[in-house]
């Protein structure tokens, strides 16, 4: 006597355990194999495949609810392993704890202390392996789970061990080509931008951007995946057999018909090919009809037991009802062992077979779905887009949230390079920052201290408002250039303090030099001690008290003992159309929100 197969039932709570567990599992490979020094991507099958499997163990079956579910899980957890892993990496290298590396790592990739392009294309790869695990495991388990019940037979049982009549409908795999084609076109259509986008992040150094709508990209695969997937089981629904004895139709599983020993009707095992109607020759053919006879008379005369594995290969589906026709399947009921209807979908792969005499066969195959293919399309393009935007963003710096309590962006503590080996006249380099999208804002060249860079004579880039004629102070070593109602003056200095160190020297400095100081028009030096960054406002008079000057004395950390000192200064009466852009640029050059000071004329 065959074995009963008991129909599982979902446990979502203990289904999301199983999960959350498998996801632990893909954590620890993660982990473990970034920690030897090879590339972690590969984790992300064990990481998907984990989840799904442990979902399906604990929760009894993997539903559309327990697969999206499990997706959410596998996502976040991803995006934890990838951190932690570079999180441990980062605590090795640096002396640091786990916990505050793991902390730490959105900060020191906006300072770029962290090679960003390795960071997010990484991240990008793991979840290019996690999406290659996901999806033939969903579909694997959405398709288990898929098997109806068997009802209760209806048809008398055979008389005098004649074999009922029965004609076979095949199932054509090639009618539904063009549904699988675009069911997959639909899934994995962002798979293709989403790795030349990663690539072209590299290759042209704009990587967050180019990652961020990289990961958009696969973002949109994984969404797309779920709307493809019942397209995707409509095809595989295709290799099973239709048939029809008497007034009832059965569904028949080849492979699972076949694993049966003594209905077994090929040696073939459908380890590389499955076993379909095609790939069959005569003799298989014949001796598939007289299995599916045998079991459609055993299973109509009750003499095989409801819910055993051969009414799973062979299921009748009695008082079948068909409510909805659409171009690629029929939907509809049948009455279950239980007394209520089940709910069936037959693809329409099969020449000749209609599930009611009412209704028309399916005479040619299928058509492409491209409603999904253009939705995917667009998803793509609008996460991609999002991303870039995000990218984009994200490259912009930090900005002051309030002009009186500046906020200078970790990137201003980045160290300088030294240029590369100029024309004894420094001069002759000064030019508008056009390389940096600059339209009125220069980059001039100032000497370095000898020390600084240990070397011989060495240039660090000073941004100034552009004008015909810059003035170089100090032989060299500092720069000043006023235009549009704006002045900035920059240079280098050598201190065995901080930044506050130097902003406060710069004040002290103007103090002792007679400048008309408006008291109440000095803020407090703000120090940001995490990056070193100082800045100080100060208001000021000259020409007796005639014209008001607002200047802005910044210095930021460029390497032990040296930084930048620059005091940006606000000219009302010379502020003309250009000055906003200029304000703007001078902002980005040194990622503040430069106070917004009117002109004479708004004044």
């Amino acid at each position: 006597m065959e074995e009963q197969r008991k129909k599982r039932q979902e446990n979502i709570v203990a289904g999301v355990v199983g999960a959350f567990l498998g996801t632990l599992l893909g954590v620890v490979c993660t982990v473990v194999i970034g920690q030897l020094g090879y590339v972690a991507s590969v984790s992300g099958l064990i990481m998907a495949v984990g989840a799904l499997k442990g979902y399906e163990l604990l929760g009894g079956r993997l539903s559309k609810k327990g697969a999206v579910i499990s997706s959410v899980l596998i996502l976040v957890m991803t995006w934890l392993a990838h951190r932690l892993t570079w999180a441990i990496a980062l605590a090795s290298a640096a002396g640091l704890g786990v916990f505050e590396s793991f902390q730490t790592i959105p900060e020191l990739l906006e300072a770029g202390l962290l090679e960003g392009p390795a960071y997010w294309g990484d991240l990008v790869m793991l979840y290019l392996f996690t999406l290659l695990g996901a999806v033939p495991t969903i579909i694997a388990g959405l398709r288990s789970a898929d098997l109806p019940d068997l009802p209760q037979g209806t048809a008398a049982s055979a008389q005098g061990g004649e074999l009922p009549a029965l004609t076979l409908y095949p199932g054509s795999v090639a009618w539904m080509r063009p549904l699988r084609l675009s069911a997959a076109g639909a899934m994995f259509m962002g798979l293709i931008p989403g790795i030349a986008l990663l690539l072209g992040g590299v290759a042209n150094g704009a990587s967050l951007p180019f990652t961020l709508a990289a990961m958009g990209c696969i973002v949109a695969s994984f969404v797309m995946m779920f709307f493809a997937i019942p397209s995707i089981q409509l095809c595989y629904r295709s290799m099973n057999l239709m048939a029809r004895s008497g007034s009832t139709v059965w569904r028949v599983t080849l492979p699972m018909l076949n694993n049966a020993d003594t209905y077994r009707f090929t040696k073939r095992t459908g380890a590389f090919r499955a076993i379909r109607w095609e790939i069959l020759n005569e003799q298989e053919r014949e001796q598939l009809k007289v299995s599916i006879q045998r079991a459609v008379a055993l299973l109509s005369s009750g003499q095989v037991m409801p819910g055993s594995a051969l009414s799973a290969a062979v299921m009748p589906l009695p008082s079948l009802r068909i409510y909805k026709e659409t171009r690629w399947a029929w939907k509809g009921v049948y009455s279950g062992r239980d007394g209520r209807e089940k709910k069936v979908t037959i693809p329409k792969a099969y020449q000749g077979f209609a599930p009611d005499q009412e209704l028309e066969p399916a005479q040619q195959p299928v058509p492409p779905r491209w409603g999904l293919l253009a939705a995917a399309a667009a998803l793509t393009a609008v996460l991609a887009l999002a991303g870039a935007a995000l990218g984009l963003l994200a490259d912009g710096g930090l900005s002051v949230p309030d002009a009186r309590d500046p906020q200078p962006s970790p990137t201003a503590t980045l160290p300088p390079e030294p240029s590369p080996t100029v024309q004894p006249d420094p001069q002759d380099l000064f030019h508008v920052g056009e390389e940096l999208g600059y339209e009125f804002t220069a980059v001039g060249y100032i000497k370095a201290p000898e020390g600084m860079f240990g070397q011989g004579e060495s240039y660090v880039d000073a941004h100034v408002p552009y004008s015909e004629e810059p003035v170089y102070l100090e032989d060299g070593y500092a720069i000043r250039s006023a235009a549009h109602g704006m002045e900035v003056s920059v240079k280098i200095v050598q201190t065995e303090g901080n930044a506050a160190n130097v902003v406060n020297l710069a004040y002290e400095l103007m103090v002792s030099s007679g400048t008309d100081i408006y008291e109440e028009g000095v803020q407090e030096t703000y120090y940001l001690d995490e990056y070193d960054i100082a800045i100080k406002q100060v208001s000021y008079f000259e020409e007796d008290r005639t014209k008001v000057r607002v200047a802005v004395l910044y210095a930021d950390y460029k390497q032990d003992g040296y930084y930048l000192s620059a005091a940006i200064v606000y000219q009302p009466e010379l502020m003309d159309e250009d000055y906003p852009a200029l304000l703007a640029e001078l902002s980005d050059a040194y990622a503040l929100n430069l106070p917004e000071i009117p002109s004479m004329d708004e004044a």
